[in-house]
């Protein structure tokens, strides 16, 4: 269903004061070139068995999901949803299709049975098959091979076997492609119309990645970070981190690369570089490896707990079932680290030994990942109350009273904030960040900031503003305050 942005009334900018020196399922979107997936659509899965039955057990797709819904190793929560959209990565386009609905547990001898005509849309013009006896078929497939004739030479019809269905694509290829449902005598029995679970996908030309992007957002922004299953060339790499640019700390993208530039030190080769430095690309996180290792941070995402008391834990020093590290040795870590790439390492010392994730570093402002994804949270939540305040039947003047309103729905997404651990109180910021803030708001608000962990500035309004009923300039400033993730330190013994 399409929907008006809440941003239209509610404007929320992320912003940033760097020291010196649930109004959002967080899901996982996963972008496929499977042409099993329908072209402008996006399909959520709620488990890996969804995602088994859909592509099969020998998936790209389902190898994800195995790493996916699991979260990561003693989360509270795991992920309840993974969205999938098709991205077409062939230069000629796809075809347009008619899948049919499920024939598990239908016999043979029942398919035979089938017998009459059907008539489908193909490429703009309605075709009406001949006469369709599948009394002859010895198989599945050989009753594809009976559809196909009687349909005729438009079309092809295949029967896969791990989904249990027939697919009938146009012989065509791009935007002018397309297969409808059926209608007619034996439309049903081979379960072409809507009743029956057949779905179609529209012809396509290759994807453009900001037109497809904004079509997914349109259809659905119930997630927050994404990945490829296929490996996406520089120019799509780009496409992607510049999409995520202009998304005002939205979204995110997870770039897989298991290049050997990634693992040389410092280089302005790899794709990191080129991505999040030449072309400046914010809320992109590097990860080294292909789209598994790339999941692990979808996984780390949809697995917070944002109702849990000290939810927040870092994409560092997670443990993940369904992929294997691919980092052992310091050199390549070290490597990988000055690339501004995340990875997930064996580390051992003496008799102990473990696997985790490291560091989780995001490109732009935020710099970590947990802080990236705190910050959506938190934003999506404010949009959230403030647009259940102003859906109350109430009004709020421009005055100490209608302030204070707006403040109570600050107040009920600041605590929560600070149960997770999004927001912390009792971090000392340093003088250059109080001197940033207090010249904003134009008073002292440290102390503030100190004993609560935010504070929400609401500037005087202006006569334009009241006469245009906007409320301009407020700012929510909340301190993150980051995570310890290693430890520097002498031992000393006192003899």
């Amino acid at each position: 269903m399409n929907k008006i942005p809440l941003s239209r009334d509610f404007r929320i900018k992320p912003g940033v004061v760097n020291a010196a020196g649930t109004a959002l399922d967080m899901c996982g979107l996963l972008l496929s070139d499977s042409d099993l997936l329908p072209a402008g659509q996006v399909l959520a899965f709620t488990g890996a068995d969804a995602v088994l039955t859909y592509f099969g057990a020998d998936s790209d797709e389902y190898r994800a999901a195995t790493i996916y819904f699991p979260g990561y190793s003693n989360s509270t929560v795991t992920p309840a949803t993974l969205l999938m959209a098709r991205c077409v990565t062939d230069v000629a386009g796809a075809a347009g299709w008619c899948r049919s609905g499920s024939f598990k547990g239908v016999t043979l001898d029942t398919l035979k049975l089938v017998n009459g005509t059907v008539t489908l849309d193909i490429d703009g013009t309605s075709v009406t098959s001949a006469a369709i006896d599948l009394s002859t078929a010895t198989s599945f497939s050989s009753a594809a091979t009976i559809i196909q004739t009687a349909i005729g030479a438009k079309v092809t019809v295949i029967w896969l076997p791990v989904q249990q269905c027939f697919v009938i694509t146009s012989k065509i290829i791009g935007a002018e492609s397309a297969v409808g449902l059926a209608s007619g005598s034996a439309a049903d029995g081979l379960k072409l119309t809507a009743n029956t679970g057949a779905m179609t996908s529209v012809g396509v030309e290759q994807s453009d990645i900001p037109l497809l992007m904004n079509k997914i957002i349109n259809i659905s922004q119930d997630w927050v970070l994404f990945t490829t299953t296929f490996t996406p060339d520089e120019k799509t790499h780009i496409a992607c981190g510049q999409w995520v640019s202009q998304t005002d700390y939205r979204f995110g993208y997870v770039m897989h690369d298991d290049s050997q530039a990634a693992i040389t030190p410092s280089s302005e080769d790899c794709l990191a570089f080129k991505v999040t430095v030449l072309e400046n690309c914010e809320n992109v996180m590097p990860v080294y490896g292909d789209y598994r290792h790339a999941m692990t941070a979808l996984a780390y995402m949809a697995s917070l707990d944002f109702n849990r008391l000290n939810g927040r834990v870092s994409y560092k020093y997670r443990d993940f079932t369904g992929v294997a590290p691919n980092v052992n040795d310091g050199d390549t870590a070290d490597a990988l680290k000055s690339n501004g790439y995340s990875f997930f390492g064996v580390y051992g010392a003496n008799r102990v030994v473990k696997n985790y994730t490291a560091d989780g570093a995001i490109s732009g402002k935020f710099l970590w990942l947990d802080s990236f994804v705190s910050q959506v949270w938190i934003n999506a939540n404010l949009l959230g109350g403030f647009a259940e305040l102003f859906t109350q039947n109430e009004s709020y003047p421009f005055s100490a009273a209608g302030y204070a309103a707006i403040q109570t729905a600050v107040i009920d997404v600041a605590g929560r904030a600070k149960d997770f651990g999004a927001i912390r109180a009792g971090v000392t910021l340093d003088k250059a960040q109080i001197k940033v803030v207090n010249d904003a708001v134009g008073r002292d608000i440290s102390s503030t900031l100190f004993s609560d962990g935010w504070f929400m500035y609401i500037p005087d309004q202006s006569g334009s503003s009241r006469t245009e009923r906007h409320l301009d300039g407020a700012i929510f400033y909340y301190v993150d305050g980051q995570l310890i993730q290693s430890i520097a330190m002498s031992s000393t013994d006192i003899l």
